[in-house]
């Protein structure tokens, strides 16, 4: 994935990372290849710690 098409997040002035919380309690997932209407990649976010840390154990399971 390019990083100029990577939205920046505005506390770090750098791309999201995986596990960032933001202030809605929304944790960042990743980007997903594919590029939104506004010109960002578009992003994967859960709506909690919980969904997150649930999303990570499914892809690890997957990966086995």
């Amino acid at each position: 994935m390019k990083e100029e098409y990577k939205r920046l997040n505005s506390i770090t002035g750098k791309p999201f990372e995986k596990g960032f919380i933001d202030e809605n309690g929304r944790v960042f997932y990743s980007y997903v290849n594919k590029i939104g209407n506004d010109g960002w990649y578009l992003e994967e976010w859960k709506k909690d710690m919980e969904a997150y840390n649930l999303k990570k154990r499914k892809e690890a399971s997957n990966e086995s």
